[in-house]
């Protein structure tokens, strides 16, 4: 049956328009605004909308069954539950990484070919405690799990992958050992219609994304994905496009090593080509990334003509529409990179300067490794496309199992140069000298996880340990002779008067640190200032080093050893104002006063301490980091972050998360309580055995599931 669509969305005088378009179809004339269709071009589409002014040939493709799920490709939506289960990668321990987290795909902001992973899922005992929670806050679901863990024969598979709702439809490579979550959908074919690549290429072409945002505007649920029209032959377009999508890949994670909070970082893009000037380093990295913006525009290009041409648009009216399209996306592709490499990616000044000096502090947490600065040839290998991803960023410092470095375990550089890649370890037998004592690595290390904003009081000498003076030793190392002068250009780019300035000011380093280290408006940043109430100190603690003796420790190894200096200095002062006079002795009780000050301030720090180490504080980096953070709440300066880790204290105390470790360690008898009615907060504290509720059913194999399996294969 033929229908008659009239398309007046874009008329201003839709009477006129309508009663011209009527006229025309009465006597035959053509008319742009006028469509004539068939009704079985529309039933093959879910929900059979009216794609009136979809392409024809596409429409009629769809029609007779020629779409990717009737071509071996599946698409999948994956796990939809509470975000209790989910963390930044950078907030786990990378031990538990691949064991007890894996990582998530997780949909966020468009990009083609490649995205960065920023998220991880839990999923120990095949997701033991996530599916416990889904029937507790489910009962009606009856121990059927799949509304919210679905399609976990797919989980750890390599493939393709997309976010659910965006204004452009963009899919990106999904490596192995993944998860994916119900905004990250995940794509799998089984090689029958295109391999990997030549499907990714394919799925990032403009016919296509102009087909989704007609048949299903900014909702891109897998099932639209499934009825996409393809070609009725790809035979010999199939190389072109798979050595384009492999570029396309290749140029995009070649920049994400410089982004800091990747999995595949090394080093920051500063560093990336060492100069005269900062300014001159930051122009080389501007200038690699617009080669590399045209480069990735003319691969677009390449593959939006081979698409047109296999779907036999060219030259056709909807050829023009979809080219318009595209060239306006193209006008605003600047502004459309993606969250996870927004900062990384933008090539502003300060922001690549803050990224260095949140680099540096890294060096000298153990969290990086100084030497790749030094000599970028040190860097394993990344991993191949379909790969997991490393628990590691190849840029971090690691001992000879591949983990965090610990005292004493730092690999030597005979060690990284026989890596094969940032996933694998030195072949046995292949190292003879597999450490090195810290004494060789070329900086002291904080391995206390502990820093501190002391420059001295009254003129002396700062800290060994003060943040400034131990950047300033990283900078030394890295520019030499020239540091002084590099140290001046970055406090000029960051308008700060100098380093201190910047550390200090909790609009300055601090903020830039939570910003970059928040995504998803999920906030984690793993450098924590804890300081006096005006600022005149501050203990700066690193995520990763966390015990449940680090607080014990800031006090006896740095603030009580401060507060008696400053007694002591008080103590003198107090002693040259007795025997001052006039100008002098006012210039001498000014400082006593400021002296004074300055050790309640101390004291009221310690008192705060003390006071949250004794709740018990047990952190435990499964928790995540705001949670870890909450107790201290009262030490953070910067007011969004004192305001929201606040905020999760009062949770905590009432209750709202008593699956955290840190609940548990506070609240004991309150949380064993919550345990016996609540299977999944039971299997969080390994308390199983005082649970009265029932472990679900096994799921049961077979029906719709298998019959996916079938189609995957």
């Amino acid at each position: 049956m033929d229908i008659v669509f009239i398309n007046l969305l874009k008329t201003e005088d839709k009477e006129f328009a309508l009663q011209k378009a009527i006229s025309d179809a009465w006597h035959g004339n053509a008319t742009p605004s006028l469509f004539v269709m068939q009704d079985d071009l529309f039933r093959s589409i879910d929900g059979c909308p009216f794609a009136y002014y979809a392409p024809r040939q596409m429409l009629s493709l769809s029609a007779r069954g020629r779409v990717l799920s009737a071509n071996g490709v599946v698409a999948r939506q994956g796990i939809g539950a509470s975000t209790r289960f989910h963390r930044l990668v950078w907030e786990v321990p990378p031990s538990a990484i691949r064991r007890d987290w894996l990582h998530m795909a997780h949909g966020t902001s468009p990009a083609r070919f490649y995205k960065p992973t920023t998220h991880v899922f839990l999923w120990a005992n095949d997701g033991e405690e996530a599916k416990a929670d889904v029937i507790q806050r489910y009962p009606y679901l009856k121990g059927n799990y799949g509304f919210k863990i679905q399609a976990e024969e797919f989980y750890r598979r390599p493939g393709l992958c997309y976010g659910k709702r965006t204004e452009d439809f963009t899919v990106q490579i999904l490596p192995s050992e993944h998860v994916f979550s119900f905004e990250g959908t995940a794509i799998f074919t089984d090689g029958t219609f295109l391999d990997e690549w030549a499907l990714l290429a394919l799925l990032n072409s403009a016919p296509i994304n102009y087909w989704l945002s007609i048949v299903c505007a900014e909702h891109k649920a897998y099932n639209y994905v499934e009825s996409v029209p393809v070609p009725e032959t790809v035979d010999d377009a199939v190389g072109e496009l798979r050595a384009a999508a492999q570029e396309g890949w290749r140029l995009q994670r070649s920049l994400d090593v410089f982004n800091l909070t990747s999995p595949i970082f090394v080093i920051t893009a500063v560093l990336q080509n060492l100069s005269e000037t900062i300014e001159s380093s930051v122009q080389m990295f501007r200038d690699r990334i617009v080669t590399s913006n045209e480069a990735l525009d003319e691969l677009q290009r390449r593959i939006d003509e081979i698409s047109f041409r296999l779907y036999g648009l060219t030259g056709q009216l909807t050829y023009g529409d979809i080219e318009r399209r595209l060239t306006k996306k193209n006008d605003e592709r600047e502004e459309q990179v993606c969250e996870e490499q927004e900062e990384a990616l933008h090539a502003d000044t300060p922001v690549l300067v803050s990224q260095l000096i949140d680099y540096l502090v890294g060096v000298i947490f153990a969290r990086w490794d100084v030497r790749m600065a030094l000599d970028p040839s040190l860097a394993p290998k990344l991993p191949d496309p379909f790969d997991p991803l490393p628990v590691c960023p190849p840029g971090m410092l690691v001992g000879p199992d591949g983990l965090p470095a610990k005292p004493g375990r730092i690999v030597s550089e005979e060690w990284l140069r026989a890596r094969p890649d940032a996933n694998s370890l030195p072949p046995d037998g292949a190292v003879s000298k597999p450490t090195i004592p810290d004494s060789e690595y070329p900086l002291r290390i904080n391995w206390d996880g502990i820093l501190v904003d002391d420059p001295g009081f009254n003129g002396n000498q700062p800290h060994r340990d003060d943040i400034v003076r131990r950047v300033r030793e990283v900078l030394d190392l890295i520019w030499g002779d020239r540091a002084q002068e590099i140290e001046q250009e970055a406090c000029e780019i960051l308008g700060v008067r100098d380093l201190r300035d910047y550390f200090r000011k909790p609009s300055g380093f601090f903020q830039d640190h939570l910003k970059r280290y928040s995504k998803s408006r999920r906030k984690a940043p793993i450098y924590w200032p804890l300081s006096t109430a005006s600022g005149s100190y501050t203990i700066w603690l690193y995520y990763h080093r966390l015990t449940d003796q680090t607080l014990y420790a800031a006090v006896n190894k740095y603030l009580e050893p401060k507060i008696a200096d400053t007694e002591r200095a008080l103590d003198r002062l107090e002693e040259e104002l007795a025997a001052a006079s006039g100008r002098e002795a006012t210039r001498l009780r000014d400082r006593l006063n400021e002296g004074r000050a300055f050790l309640g301030d101390l004291q009221d720090l310690r008192e705060e301490l003390l006071r949250v180490a004794g709740l018990p504080y047990k952190p435990d980096l499964n928790d995540g980091v705001i949670i870890n953070a909450a107790p201290l709440h009262k030490l953070f300066r910067l007011r969004s972050w004192a305001k929201e880790t606040e905020k999760v204290w009062k949770k905590l105390e009432k209750g709202d998360y008593d699956w955290a470790r840190m609940a548990y360690t506070i609240w004991p008898d309150r949380v064993r309580e919550v345990c016996r009615r609540d299977r999944s907060i039971a299997v969080a504290h390994g308390l199983e055995d005082i649970c009265e509720v029932e472990p679900p059913a096994p799921k049961k194999k077979g029906g719709r599931g298998r019959r996916r399996k079938e189609a995957a294969r």
